[in-house]
């Protein structure tokens, strides 16, 4: 037999429940769920993205990758000068110190080459970060920058000169430490340029500096069409901006330029029309773990489907999950999303798993969890109803912020739900699920 719970109260101090006898419920539990019935939360297969030949950045290392995507980038890629490194006048200052120190010099590699030597001859390193906000212009001027500051002068003479440069960040792969370099390209041939440490490489092979440079992000956009903007973002060949879409799904592509997408990650709101997202087997990232573009720019999104071949994420549900082996890991929960009913592969509920979410009503928690840890929901004022496996464990500390497991939820467990919230003990009967139309 159900148990079933009432939560009259449910604040950050206090939560009481009050018990009923099943038979007296279950009239109303059965009446509440047929008149929930809705659309069945199904994928639509044919939204998938087709898959293609394109080739498969995600097995190279990180500075292949990138080289890769640079070698099919248009000719005037990284020319343009963005005017955010420096002002109208410290930009002028500097160009004219480029001027005279690239007189003479017939190609653009000897232009290049002279600029690289004047960063290396005459910037140090700058040890006690008198140099806080690493700007070309202060780099220059004072001849002291970190990582940061070489990156940023060497970058902004280039364009002076007329020479197409970014800026890279990322790490020191053996080290793991952060760090900023450059590509430029002189003469049509690419080359990544570290004056911090006083050193470059041709771009390819990228064998020679793949040890040593681990690119994580560059600061201009590698391809773009009518609907998107991709770029090297987080690691990974991306989509960082979905510009238009006016329909109701999303069909995330599977590759561009011949390179396959591997990461979607936007960096922007997406378009208002979008309520659902379609991935193909490509994307393995929605980001970094403490970067995922969704969660702050797809708050219309409703749910997210994965497509079945994908070996690194999945979807049940409509929401997105990373495979750990036989269980998974919470990636993307749909904000917009009013019945929420989590995979049973999870095993643990953690902390904030539903955090400041207005649109959740109803939450299963499958029969799969075992544990669920304190303010698992916290601030979901609509969530009126809440079923629970009958053995899991709900974790709250004790005097001594230690783990304590209790049977029951405790004050703890949901923060911030509708005052007359139901947890339930058991698992719906019908399959009948709530989607928001």
């Amino acid at each position: 037999m159900k148990q079933h719970l009432l939560l009259i109260a449910c604040t950050a101090g206090a939560l009481t429940f009050a018990a009923c006898s099943s038979d007296d419920f279950a009239d109303e539990v059965a009446a509440t769920e047929v008149a929930a019935t809705t659309k069945a939360l199904e994928p639509d297969e044919s939204l998938f993205p087709e898959t293609d030949s394109s080739t498969m950045l995600y097995n190279a290392d990180r500075s292949t990758g990138l080289s890769r995507c640079i070698a099919k980038v248009p000719d005037d890629f990284a020319l343009a000068w963005d005017g955010t490194k420096a002002s109208d006048a410290e930009y002028k200052e500097i160009g004219d110190a480029v001027a005279e120190l690239i007189e003479g010099k017939e190609t653009e590699l000897q232009k290049f080459l002279a600029i690289y030597q004047w960063v290396i001859r005459n910037v140090k390193y700058d040890t006690k970060g008198e140099n806080r906000f690493q700007s070309a212009y202060y780099t220059f001027q004072h001849k002291l920058g970190n990582c940061q500051g070489y990156s940023n002068l060497l970058n902004t003479m280039c364009h002076a000169a007329g020479i197409a440069a970014f800026n890279a960040n990322g790490f020191v792969t053996a080290q793991m430490l952060g760090h900023a370099w450059n590509y430029v390209k002189a003469d049509g041939k690419w080359y990544v340029v570290d004056s911090t440490n006083s050193r470059y490489w041709p771009m390819t092979p990228a064998s020679a500096y793949n040890q040593e440079l681990f690119p994580n992000q560059i600061d201009v956009t590698l391809f773009e069409d009518d609907n998107f903007v991709y770029n090297w973002y987080g690691g990974a060949l991306a989509i960082t901006e979905v510009k238009v879409w006016d329909k109701p799904q999303l069909t995330v592509p599977f590759s561009i330029e011949g390179l396959r997408l591997f990461s979607f990650n936007p960096q922007k709101a997406l378009p208002a029309s979008v309520r659902e997202i379609y991935l193909g087997s490509n994307i393995t990232q929605l980001g970094e773990e403490s970067n995922i573009g969704l969660t702050r720019n797809g708050k219309n999104i409703e749910a997210i489907y994965i497509d079945a071949a994908n070996r690194i994420l999945r979807s049940e549900h409509g929401i997105a999950y990373k495979r750990k082996g036989q269980q998974v890991e919470l990636l993307f929960l749909p904000p917009m999303m009013s019945y929420v009913e989590f995979s049973p592969s999870l095993k643990t509920l953690h902390k904030n798993t539903i955090q400041d979410n207005t649109a959740v009503e109803t939450l299963v928690i499958p029969t799969g969890v075992t544990k669920i840890e304190p303010w698992v929901v916290e601030n979901a004022p609509n969530l009126r109803t809440i079923y629970v496996p009958e053995d899991c464990k709900y974790l709250d500390y004790d005097a001594n912020y230690n783990f304590v497991e209790y049977n029951e939820p405790t004050p703890n467990t949901f923060i911030g739900v509708h005052p007359n919230c139901e947890i339930i003990k058991g698992m719906p009967t019908t399959g009948i699920r709530e989607v928001r139309m």
